[in-house]
């Protein structure tokens, strides 16, 4: 996990703690949403193929008898016991914007760097420069390459990437396979209740790629920097 847990993160881990809890099975919480199975697996399984938005958040939360905003209590994944955590409140730690400098990486780079260290540690970017907004803690710039994303996107564009905000279908996400040590950055669209990374060359090969449990998708993109 990177320095700063991820609100899907967060709020995956918190879910399957309560549903631990209470003994609920990701089917019987889809009986009681009245969604299929398979739609809520997607967010309610063991692993994680999409986040769970914050209005969806706050429908679990009344659904399991929660106080609001309890599944974005990020103490389970800083191991902190429920004392230690104060009177936390989530919009003044992981939704607070920042400015300074920020590293810039490229795609595999990125890829391998956070599986193993932290992206701000010295020597794994490939430069700093000033943050073109505020941002999330965690957040980076990336370096794009390739051809698949034009023509929107094209070779060497960079745009920011910052983990630590919900992401949905129809965003342009930076995904990575740990277990490869590599990542690529698409489009997330959803078919038949199943995700994929899709490139918007049409040239390109593959150009659905589904969000298996190999991926991990790491934050989505929000900005980016056009150059002169």
């Amino acid at each position: 996990m990177s320095k700063y847990p991820t609100i899907p993160e967060i709020r995956h881990a918190n879910l399957r703690r309560i549903m631990d809890e209470q003994d609920i099975g990701p089917a019987e919480l889809a009986r009681r949403l009245g969604k299929s199975p398979s739609q809520v697996g997607q967010f309610a399984g063991p692993t994680r193929f999409k986040g769970i938005g914050d209005d969806a958040a706050r429908e679990l939360e009344e659904l399991l008898g929660l106080a609001p905003y309890d599944l974005d209590n990020p103490i389970v994944l800083l191991g902190l016991s429920t004392a230690e955590s104060g009177s936390y409140h989530t919009d003044a730690t992981f939704q607070a914007y920042t400015k300074g400098k920020i590293p810039v990486v490229g795609v595999t780079a990125a890829g391998a760097a956070m599986e193993v260290i932290d992206l701000y540690q010295p020597g794994v970017a490939e430069e700093w420069i000033d943050a073109p907004k505020n941002y999330t803690p965690g957040s980076f710039i990336l370096r794009l390459s390739g051809f698949s994303m034009q023509p929107k996107f094209w070779d060497d564009d960079r745009v920011m990437i910052e983990p630590a905000l919900a992401w949905s279908v129809g965003d342009f996400v930076f995904a990575k396979r740990p277990a490869h040590g590599d990542g690529t950055f698409k489009k997330l669209v959803e078919e038949d209740g199943r995700m994929f990374l899709f490139a918007l060359n049409p040239d390109f090969n593959p150009r659905y790629i589904e969000v298996t449990q190999d991926w991990h998708i790491v934050g989505k993109a929000t900005f980016r920097l056009d150059k002169l």
